[in-house]
């Protein structure tokens, strides 16, 4: 029936969608299905796309809305009287949910109840899923001695019906469980042999939690740091592999250890070993996964077609690696095995050439799909006598920070490590605090001392003689404003210049490609206002805002209101020294990539053929702006909240930032949180008054100090931030 076949296309295509974190369109190849599949009657089809709809809203993080509708494929798989299998299925994906939202006991009840099923039923494959994903569960709750049972079942069925993936993601939770329990020679045992399972296999995802957990052996039981280096060592090289196949149910699968705990762990035993160099690396390589990972799934447009053929070859030569390597873990003879693996080998030779056309094409562009070292030496040299950088890295119990400067006469002392006892989890919740209080406009000066005790007071008897400060966050850090921080004499902005950067590596590209500032008289782009179609949005002090730049800057072209397109914007943005926008901007936490700066709907107006009309939605999302060719100097956001990104494991911010910067610029200015209308018009007349005659950090902080004058409370002066170049 053509019909079903096309159906089944669909749920695939949905199903695949959802893996890549493409889920728009995930969602509308699951809506399609589901409707042809209640019309056709197609009733497995139709639980089958509620399951993956359940899925998505689940990777969302909407667990309430991905448990009704899993609720309801349950209420239909009864009904309509599906497959048992199907049910069991279902209430396996349920678990996994209620596992995720830390209803432990739910989960576990849900778990068996899909074990009823099987066993009733025979399916000694749907039986070792179960008994792996309620061991996981027991683990969760601290019971490894539970866990330990249950996986030895997994493993025993998995074993005898040839299920090779579910044997070696069984043994390896095995191991897992008994390294809770301290029983170090057996959990080495079990993590071998998963290691030798995913090897046999190319199974990379169990593979490097394999050499993880004998790391971790190594460095507990045997308290060889060498040993344990080698193996973090390789299992770091694997998840660079990885890089964005590494999908979003294996993430969810395994809530042990996260890959990032690798980098973690190797970071920690460098510092240990004293060798601060290498441990600054590695910190470094760890901050770049997450905007790699994200990435993998994107349509992103380039700036050339050479790039976006690159990228795409890339992708496709990624998603065969992949294909040949399942063929490979379900391979049965050896002439199998072998066919399979001179496919692997093959495609990841091209590969390589692949990526070495992107680093030779475009250097950037080959750090946005691969993981470029930092080069110190260089990064340090590029940074002017009298300016430092703090780069820092929160891990479990300690707070690294790593100081680079070039004027210290000492080459050895150029780099230094400042290891600081802290409680990341304390640590995340007492910043939040704390911006929830600025923002409110709160008395702060309790936790603007206490973070400035914890933070900085351990690092400035190294910071003699330093004017300009750059900060490289880590974690929640990224969402502080270092300038609010206070000792009792004064904040941080009245001792420093501040610039930020969300990683020493993007600083490096940054500063690499430094051209002279534009004066003379640099062309203006200031855009205000502009209309969204909802009075309520309306930001009338911003047009006030962009009138103000042309004191300064007489050659400047003004759009508000109607005019003030993402049409116009996209079409012109190349030709302009600095730009600057006032307008609201929009943060997608789920996608940061979809993050925006909201301008007039054009799509009334799509008369260049060059775009399609949903182009002019009026949202110039950060995915877009990946795709400009921006030349100006700087680019200034006076919007809301256009300076957050997503910050998770990988670190790295995705957002509006590292998307100007990838367009062309150098320098990008914008808000932590919203900002008044009024201290905010104050301090763009005198940033620009400034500009020309002084570097960028310094005109920030002093603009933020004539705010600070009239309006004392750091919630008017501390929410713009300088990322980048602050020359």
């Amino acid at each position: 029936d053509q019909r079903m076949l096309y159906v089944k296309i669909l749920i695939e295509k949905a199903n695949n969608a959802w893996f890549q974190g493409r889920y728009e369109e995930a969602f509308k190849f699951q809506r399609q299905c589901y409707e042809i599949a209640g019309k056709e009657n197609f009733s497995l089809i139709r639980v089958l796309s509620q399951n993956t709809e359940g899925l998505i809203w689940w990777t969302l993080g909407d667990y309430d809305k991905a448990l009704t509708v899993l609720t309801n494929a349950l209420a239909d798989a009864k009904n309509l009287r599906i497959r048992e299998d199907e049910i069991a299925t279902t209430l396996n994906n349920m678990g996994l949910i209620y596992r995720d939202r830390g209803d432990y006991q739910k989960a576990l009840e849900t778990f068996d109840q899909a074990i009823e099923i099987d066993t009733a039923i025979g399916s000694k494959w749907g039986l070792a899923y179960d008994f792996r994903n309620k061991g996981l569960t027991f683990l969760k709750l601290d019971q490894p001695a539970d866990a330990a049972a249950l996986f030895d079942q997994a493993y025993e069925i998995s074993t005898g019906i040839g299920n090779r993936i579910n044997a070696a993601k069984a043994i390896l939770g095995k191991g897992d469980a008994l390294f809770a329990l301290e029983d170090f020679t057996a959990a080495e045992k079990a993590y071998q042999t998963a290691r030798t399972l995913s090897e046999s296999m190319m199974i990379k995802e169990t593979l490097w939690r394999s050499l993880f957990g004998l790391a971790r052996v190594q460095i507990t039981f045997y308290n060889d740091r060498d040993a344990a280096e080698t193996l973090l060592r390789e299992s770091i090289e694997i998840i660079e592999q990885l890089r964005s196949d590494i999908k979003v149910n294996q993430l969810k699968e395994n809530f042990i250890a996260n890959k990032l705990s690798v980098y973690e762990t190797l970071v920690q035993l460098l510092a240990d070993k004293d060798r601060p160099a290498q441990a600054f690396e590695i910190a470094e390589r760890s901050r770049a996964r997450n905007f790699i990972d994200l990435l993998g799934g994107q349509d992103i447009r380039f700036s050339s077609t050479e790039e976006q053929t690159l990228y795409k070859k890339q992708q496709i030569i990624k998603s065969e690696i992949e294909t040949a390597q399942k063929l490979l873990a379900n391979a049965t003879t050896p002439a199998e095995r072998q066919t399979y693996e001179k496919s692997v080998t093959d495609l990841e030779y091209d590969l390589e050439n692949v990526m070495i056309d992107i680093q030779l094409q475009n250097p950037q562009l080959a750090s946005m799909v691969s993981v470029p070292p930092v080069k110190i030496q260089q990064l340090i040299s590029y940074l002017e006598p009298g300016t430092a950088l703090l780069s820092y890295y929160l891990l479990e119990n300690e707070i690294f920070c790593w100081i680079l400067r070039s004027d210290d006469k000492t080459p050895a002392n150029r780099l230094k490590l400042i290891r600081i006892p802290g409680d990341r989890e304390a640590l995340g919740k007492k910043v939040l605090e704390f911006r929830r209080i600025i923002q409110n406009l709160e008395p702060y000066e309790k936790h603007a001392a206490d973070l400035y005790a914890q933070l900085m007071a351990p690092l400035t008897p190294h910071l003699t003689g330093v004017r300009t400060l750059g900060i490289s966050p880590h974690g929640a850090l990224h969402y502080l404003s270092f300038a609010t921080l206070r000792n009792e004499d004064a904040f941080l902005l009245d001792q420093y210049a501040l610039f930020y950067v969300p990683s020493a590596a993007v600083l490096e590209y940054t500063l690499s490609r430094r051209v002279s500032r534009p004066y003379g008289s640099p062309k203006v782009l200031a855009v205000g206002n502009p209309d969204l179609g909802d009075p309520i949005l309306d930001l009338p002090f911003a047009e006030q805002e962009v009138g103000s730049i042309r004191w300064n800057f007489p050659d400047v072209t003004i759009l508000t209101r109607e005019r003030a397109t993402e049409t116009w914007v996209v079409n012109h943005i190349s030709d302009f020294d600095i730009i600057h926008i006032a307008s609201h901007g929009e943060f997608d936490p789920v996608n940061p990539l979809m993050s925006a700066i909201k301008l007039a709907d054009a799509n009334t107006r799509a008369d260049d053929n060059n775009f399609t009309k949903s182009d002019f939605d009026g949202n110039l999302e950060a995915g877009e702006i990946f795709g400009l060719n921006i030349n100006a100097d700087m680019v200034f956001l006076s919007a809301c909240q256009t300076g957050l990104g997503k910050v998770s494991a990988g670190d790295d911010v995705v957002g509006l930032n590292r998307s100007f910067f990838y367009a062309g610029t150098h320098t990008v200015i914008s808000s932590l949180w919203r900002v008044s209308d009024v201290s905010t018009a104050v301090m763009i007349k005198t940033f620009y008054r400034r500009y020309m005659n002084q570097d960028k950090a310094d005109c920030l902080r002093q603009a933020a100090l004539h705010v600070k004058t009239r309006y004392p409370h750091p919630g008017y002066w501390g929410a713009f931030t300088l990322v980048g170049d602050y020359y």
